[in-house]
């Protein structure tokens, strides 16, 4: 399903709040995309709105990974 501009600023912002949500709860960890790549706030924060703009939405998981707590993303359809 394709989503309108405002439908898909929507979920970008939604994604990065929930970003914000996991860091404070999860700190210190590694952000991860699904293929484990260890990424920059910046570029998770990149990777959520570009997945918008496909019309995705992103969920969030925690993992342990190389010893912490840590934030895997993923995308799923919106």
């Amino acid at each position: 399903m394709v989503l309108t501009n405002l439908e898909q600023e929507e979920l970008w912002l939604q994604g990065w709040d929930a970003l914000d949500d996991f860091i404070e709860r999860y700190p210190g960890g590694y952000l991860l995309l699904p293929d484990y790549k260890e990424v920059s706030l910046g570029e998770a924060q990149e990777w959520i709105q570009i997945a918008a703009y496909e019309s995705n939405k992103t969920v969030f998981a925690t993992e342990y990974y190389k010893g912490k707590s840590s934030i895997l993303i993923n995308k799923v359809p919106a």
